[in-house]
């Protein structure tokens, strides 16, 4: 396993502090999803990690050796930092062509736009496309190298709701190949499906890191949807709220599991179950210590 450690970042723009002692793992094989407000410091943390900016203070570890500074790391990693920016006048795949010439890469460029869905559009030239198929093409130039670890900062801007599934389902086949992924994004829900750990930043502080699996444990909000009236269910379920057709509890995912075996039993099945997100819970946590 590869792994990435930054420790204590600090940084600071015209006396006003950015980061304050945050520290990230990267691990491969792993997504982690960094979230967190606007001004939070998530696309800051990004710059340092790609070199662009030096850190106050801080460090950084790949594999259990410490390097001399962060333009190390471009070596292992691929980055897609805000909107990618290509030449307007050439192809998408012209574009990949060139850079991958420049990086002396032997990547073939009809594959890497079959991977991010382009393979009908790599000969139209940039000028014509759509920004969701530049931020598509952005993430074929961050796999040229095919490095062993991708930093993205909200590479799902701009895509539409399919597009934006295939390339969900891409980076779970690219961790499943070994991979180590950090996403900034602001798709709480979507980024749950498929992240293994999550680190919440809130003014420039990590205020939560965690990974998935120790959260399933907890209450979250769930609310069953059913096709006809559950009132006369209120007195075996006092402690819910019952809503003409609906049942909303807070409930670990065992404790829904046994619910709904016994509303089974009765003949009550829900057609529909929605479930809180964990992220955006976590999220919200923030949203309502900022305004007490």
């Amino acid at each position: 396993m590869r792994i990435i450690e930054t420790n204590k970042l600090n940084l600071r723009y015209n006396n006003r502090q950015i980061l304050s002692d945050v520290s990230l793992t990267l691990k491969s094989g792993r997504i982690t999803t960094l979230i967190g407000p606007n001004g939070a410091g998530k696309s800051s943390a990004f710059r340092i990690l790609a070199g662009l900016v030096k850190p106050e203070k801080g460090t950084v570890r790949l594999d259990d050796i410490q390097l001399q500074s962060f333009e190390e790391l471009r070596n292992h990693c691929g980055y897609l930092l805000e909107s990618p920016d290509f030449y307007s006048y050439l192809s998408g795949k012209e574009n990949l062509e060139l850079l991958i010439q420049i990086s002396k890469s032997k990547t073939d460029s009809e594959k890497l736009l079959q991977l991010v869905g382009l393979q009908n559009e790599g000969n139209k030239k940039v000028q014509h496309y759509s920004r969701g198929m530049k931020q598509r093409l952005g993430f074929a130039q961050v796999l040229i190298n095919d490095p062993d670890f991708l930093i993205l900062d909200e590479p799902f801007n701009g895509l539409d709701p399919e597009v934006k599934t295939q390339m969900l389902a891409q980076l779970v086949t690219l961790k499943n190949e070994g991979k180590g992924i950090l996403v900034s994004t602001h798709l709480l829900e979507d980024m749950e499906t498929i992240a293994d750990d999550f680190v919440l930043l809130n003014k420039g502080r990590v205020y939560l890191k965690s990974n998935m699996e120790d959260n399933l444990n907890e209450k979250q909000k769930v609310v069953l949807h059913f096709s006809k009236s559950v009132k006369n269910l209120k007195q075996y379920y006092p402690e819910n709220l019952f809503e003409n057709n609906k049942i909303i509890l807070m409930a670990t995912i065992s404790e829904t599991e046994a619910l709904l075996n016994d509303l089974y039993k009765q003949n009550f099945i829900p057609f529909r179950i929605s479930r809180s997100s964990i992220l955006h819970d976590k999220y919200m946590e923030i949203t309502n210590e900022s305004a007490n």
